[in-house]
């Protein structure tokens, strides 16, 4: 699995205490070693680089973006189209301009194999389950 944008790593401790392989990704310094105090010890590697740019094709099944922005999520799987090509699923929760994702991910063929709307506080989010264009995956 891959936690893009991993924030403070929370998520890719979570995930790899399930018996998961995790490998994650944060596109700036100062994040990137506040998640590395928590993940180095769990044997998580934390790249530095700018959404799946730090993956390579085929390393992972699943890619993890939660916590941006819809654009920015959207923009970040159009810039790897290789690693996008390899994935299984992806994982992603806009926390603002969900329609605008909706609407790049169906323009680009990914699929959107469920949904489900999270209420946190006064916060609501969308978190989706989304299959790439060429996937059969039921």
């Amino acid at each position: 699995m891959a936690d893009i944008g991993t924030g403070d790593g929370r998520l890719a401790a979570w995930l790899a205490e399930r018996g998961h392989r995790v490998v994650t990704t944060e596109n700036k310094a100062g994040p990137r070693a506040q998640a590395r105090r928590l993940l180095d010890p769990l044997g998580i590697e934390c790249r530095l680089g700018e959404g799946l740019q730090p993956i390579g094709p085929g390393e992972c099944e699943v890619a993890v973006m939660a916590g941006m922005g819809g654009r920015s999520i959207a923009r970040m799987l159009a810039a790897s189209p290789e690693v996008v090509a390899r994935l299984q699923g992806l994982v992603l929760q806009p926390i603002q301009h969900a329609e605008d994702l909706l609407a790049a991910l169906a323009a680009g063929g990914y699929r959107l194999a469920g949904r489900e709307d999270i209420e946190q506080g006064s916060h609501r989010y969308a978190a989706l389950l989304v299959l790439p264009p060429y996937s059969t995956a039921p």
